[in-house]
Order: C-alpha cells, then sequence, then structure tokens
C-alpha cells in the first residue's frame, strides 16, 4: 500500500525518475499535496530540492545522450506536478533536439511566464541555458527565412560583363512585381549565376551588382574551364534553392511579370511539370513566322518554369561535346522534359530575346523570317546527327521511367505530350 504522507509519495516518486517508475506515484502527488501547498513551507522546500535533485539526474542523462529515456520522464513530471522550471527548461531542450522545433519554442515561452523562484533557486546557469535554447530556435527561423525560397533562377554567363546588369536588373524587377502581386512582400527567389571561364570581368560585373543589391540572395560560380551553356545551367540548378527553376541567358531579360506567371501557373497546377511563355523576338517580333514563333517557345529555355525535381529526374542539360558551344542542349531538354510530363502554355509575352550580333539569334535571323520550318533549307553535318543520336539515346534511356512511383507530377504512360492552355 502506498504511504499517505504526501511528502514521502514525493520521495518515492523521485526515487523511481531514472527507470520511469515515477509514473506511479506522481498522480498521487498532487491531491495529496494541494491541502500543504498553500501554507507547509517544509513540503515546499522538500518538493523544491527533489525536484532540482530530479532536474539535475536528468540534465545528466541529457547529456550523456539518453535523449527519449530523459524525454520520457520528463514530460511525466511537467505533466503530473505544478509547472516547475528547470524541468520544462530541460524538456524544452529535449524536444530541440529530437526536432519538434515549435514545442520547444512553446516550452519555452512557459518557462519565461514563470516567477523567477519557481524551481529557479540555486540555478545561476539558468539564464544562460535559457538564452542559450532561445538563440538557437531563432537561428533555425532565421535559417528557414532565408532559404525560403520560391526557386532559383539560373544564369549561365560567358564573355557578357557588358549587359549581366541588364539581365540581373530585370530579375529585381520580376522580384519585385510577384512580391507585389501575390502581397507577399517577403517572398524570396535565389539568383545563382555560372560563369563558364569567361576571359573579361563578367565576375567583376556579377559581384559589383551583388554589392549594390544586398537584399537579393545570389551565388556566384566561376568556372575554371568553358564547359557551355547547358554544363553551366545544370551547375546553377545543383545549387538552387526552393522548388521551383528558371534560366535566363545573360544578353536577354526577364519581362515584369515572368515570374509571376509561372510560379502562380506552377502553384495551381500540380500536375504539370514545367510551363512556357510567349516571347518578345526584339526588332523581329512583327516578323517572324508563326512556325517559327512556335518552335522557338517550345525549346527556348528563358520562357520556361519547371520544377527542380523535374529537371533532376530528366538529368538537366545535356553536355556533350555536340551540344556544345551553341548547339541543340535546349532542344534536347525540351523534348525531354516533354517526353514524361504535361506541361502548360500562355500566349503572354514574359521575356525579351535579344537579337546581337553572332548570338543564336542572329545566326536564325534569317530562317525565322524565310518561312522554311527549323530543320530544313541546310545541309546535314555529322555534329547534328551526333546531336540527334545523343537526344534518342536520353529518350530512350527515360522511358524506364514511366510508371515509377515518386513525389513528382504525374509521369505521363507515354511520349504523346500533353500541353494545356492558360
Amino acid at each position: 500500500m502506498a504511504p499517505a504522507d504526501p511528502g514521502l509519495v514525493l520521495l518515492m516518486a523521485l526515487a523511481e525518475v531514472e527507470d520511469g517508475g515515477a509514473v506511479r506515484w506522481l498522480p498521487r502527488v498532487v491531491p495529496l499535496a494541494a491541502p500543504l501547498a498553500a501554507g507547509d513551507a517544509g513540503f515546499e522546500r522538500l518538493r523544491e530540492t527533489m525536484l532540482s535533485v530530479t532536474a539535475h539526474r536528468l540534465s545528466v542523462q541529457l547529456e550523456g545522450g539518453a535523449v527519449d529515456r530523459a524525454g520520457v520522464a520528463l514530460a511525466r513530471l511537467v505533466e503530473a506536478l505544478p509547472p516547475h522550471r528547470a524541468l520544462l527548461r530541460l524538456l524544452a531542450l529535449v524536444r530541440f533536439i529530437q526536432g519538434a522545433t515549435d514545442e520547444a519554442g512553446g516550452l519555452l515561452a512557459r518557462v519565461s511566464g514563470l516567477a523567477a523562484g519557481d524551481g529557479a533557486a540555486g540555478e545561476g546557469a539558468v539564464p544562460v541555458a535559457e538564452a542559450g535554447l532561445e538563440r538557437a530556435l531563432y537561428a533555425l527561423e532565421r535559417r528557414r527565412r532565408d532559404h525560403r525560397m520560391l526557386g532559383t533562377v539560373v544564369i549561365p554567363a560567358y564573355r557578357v560583363e557588358g549587359c549581366i546588369g541588364r539581365a540581373l536588373d530585370s530579375v529585381d524587377r520580376a522580384v519585385r512585381y510577384y512580391r507585389q502581386a501575390a502581397d507577399e512582400p517577403d517572398a524570396s527567389f535565389h539568383i545563382c549565376v555560372v560563369d563558364d571561364a569567361s576571359p573579361d570581368d563578367t565576375v567583376k560585373a556579377v559581384r559589383a551588382w551583388s554589392q549594390a543589391h544586398p537584399e537579393h540572395s545570389l551565388s556566384l560560380i566561376a568556372s575554371s574551364r568553358n564547359g557551355g551553356a547547358g554544363r553551366s545551367r545544370n551547375l546553377g540548378a545543383a545549387m538552387a534553392m526552393g522548388p521551383y527553376l528558371w534560366f535566363l541567358d545573360a544578353d536577354d531579360w526577364f519581362l515584369d511579370r515572368h515570374l509571376w506567371v509561372t510560379a502562380t501557373a506552377l502553384d495551381r497546377h500540380p500536375e504539370i511539370g514545367f510551363v512556357r511563355t510567349g516571347i518578345r523576338f526584339d526588332s523581329i517580333d512583327r516578323d517572324i513566322t508563326p512556325v517559327w514563333r512556335s518552335a522557338s517557345e517550345t525549346t527556348y529555355p528563358c520562357n520556361l518554369g519547371v520544377r527542380r525535381v523535374c529537371h533532376d529526374l530528366i538529368g538537366g542539360f545535356p553536355d556533350e561535346e555536340p551540344f556544345n558551344p551553341a548547339g541543340p542542349e535546349d532542344v534536347c531538354y525540351s523534348r525531354a522534359l516533354q517526353s514524361l510530363f504535361v506541361g502548360a502554355k500562355t500566349a503572354e509575352p514574359t521575356v525579351y530575346y535579344t537579337l546581337s550580333d553572332g548570338n543564336v539569334f542572329d545566326r536564325l535571323k534569317a530562317d525565322m523570317l524565310s518561312g522554311r520550318p527549323p530543320g530544313q533549307g541546310a545541309p546535314p553535318e555529322p555534329v547534328h546527327l551526333a546531336a540527334e543520336l545523343l537526344i534518342r539515346r536520353r529518350l530512350y534511356a527515360l522511358e524506364a521511367k514511366r510508371g515509377m512511383q515518386w513525389d513528382g507530377p504525374p509521369i505521363l504512360p507515354d511520349r504523346n505530350g500533353r500541353m494545356i492552355a492558360l
């Protein structure tokens, strides 16, 4: 039979706390102690002494790595006894270590609400411990805030010191438009610039822009060798944060609504893997033939918003020799996406494709205005055949992905790509 004296009950309960046996006694303590708690100073001293001893024992367990065991005992004590600062603080530490951050924060708030004498007697280190936990909780929250990105804009850069700032400025405007349209002033996007071993001051220009815009999260990868746009985009995607990816060539730029239009489409349509928008084709926008406009808007990487998991599943952009420099790496990437995932398309132009001396647009300008479909009018070359063979090789390998179980959007049952209109 259990003793009726509350002091003995408390003593026996606390003596067994290391083995979890206190749960047998604790329900008896509170009702027995109730008539004494208001006026029996001796009992209060005994209670405080034993709880302090118990807190120390459990702290030793915690330091020894017995986190779960200490947590079980602490949870029982906290539930059965009146609030006690040391026990609450220890349970908060345990829950923090176990990853229950919200519960740890709630327990710490309870500790802060107690009077200084509740379980604090003789514990000069208590404020330090509580301050340490508070700082750790703040550090996690700050990290979550800093890394809570909607996605990453990847910009491959080669010899673009004169225009990279313009491209970055366009990302800045698109981010600000998104925040205003979404009514989310804290919405964050990461920018990853990948310098492809530029011989000019491209790196210096990016660093100068970043220093002038500290409000943006920007990383710079400086490659030691030139590997082409596909490899650079893959490097940037590997360093990405957030669920969505965008690509921007350094000599082009986003129109203000680009991030808003594409991110909103991906948010609203969980069944799609990617979304494409319209393009403004510099000075020939009114004259480009419909077939070339359609072909470009289907393959151009910069009018694309894509889920990062989909990018990873198809293996990113090809970077083999036939695709570099300025090969059909964008065609391969697009065909791979379309072979596995439903896409979405809006006719709204959200990117500006610049025409400048020597770039891909410049080399294709005559064909875009000729009326000939893409791929006709030019004699086949071995490099083109090699690229086509590599594309077919990749598409064949992706067939093994059909029917697989995964957490991304549904994988199509066949290669018959599907696009929904926005």
